[in-house]
């Protein structure tokens, strides 16, 4: 429901938006001139017949082809970013190792001990190559009565970033996101990290790292950034 809002309030600038570019149209019409009741319906299909803008395209790579969302009132107090836990050698395998599992059940308790309880836990949504996110934060949703919110897929990092800044119910909270490590530079570029403060690419030996961004949750400003390593 979180991402719906944010897409309903863009959907709605856009219109109101164009509902003015008609209104000054027909404003501005000579005299004299038959009124046209289809100027908005026309002015729609220009726009539709535009080419695509190149800037739109998520064809993004690397992290510094991304920028800091902006978040002028504030967000929230603090964001975990961490990746899923060990895979198993098998590409078909979309589950944790055993390693992976014992270090899912030493999160549950290590994450609330270190950085404080989490607000929300959010986790990619699963796909057919990877459960491995949600199965990884699961147990610590477990542990602390809470569910994992696994709604967006791998390749929605904008909208994540998008949803946390700009959703009241985010302000002055603290996240854990769970994520695939290929993402995680551009997503810590997204929610204002400075670069250098995390590894761009993300070692894929690296289970163990965790990004702790810490923000004022009253202004835009962006987060101080620790790398914590996990002592298991």
């Amino acid at each position: 429901m979180k991402r719906v809002s944010v897409l309903f309030r863009r959907s709605a600038t856009a219109a109101l938006f164009l509902a003015s570019v008609a209104s000054i149209a027909i404003l501005l019409e000579p005299p004299g001139a038959a009124a046209s009741m289809d100027l908005l319906a026309a002015g729609m299909q220009k726009l539709e017949n535009r080419p695509p803008c190149a800037l739109c395209i998520k064809v993004r790579e690397k992290a510094s082809d991304y920028a800091p969302v902006e978040h002028f009132l504030g967000g929230p107090k603090r964001i975990i970013l961490m990746r899923h836990a060990d895979k198993t050698g098998d590409d078909g395998d979309e589950d944790l190792s055993e390693a992976g599992q014992v270090r899912a059940e030493h999160l549950a308790t290590y994450i609330p001990q270190t950085f404080g309880k989490p607000d929300f836990i959010i986790a990619t949504a699963r796909s057919k190559h990877s459960d491995r996110p949600r199965e990884t934060v699961q147990p610590l949703a477990d542990a602390l009565g809470m569910k994992v919110d696994d709604n967006m897929e791998k390749d929605e990092i904008e909208d994540l970033a998008d949803m946390i800044f700009n959703d009241p119910d985010y302000k002055g909270k603290t996240v854990v996101i769970c994520w695939h490590h290929g993402s995680l530079p551009a997503i810590a570029t997204l929610l204002g990290a400075p670069a250098g403060s995390y590894p761009d690419p993300w070692p894929d030996d690296a289970y163990n790292l965790i990004l702790d961004l810490q923000y004022d949750p009253n202004s835009g400003s962006a987060p101080t950034v620790n790398r914590v390593i996990e002592p298991f």
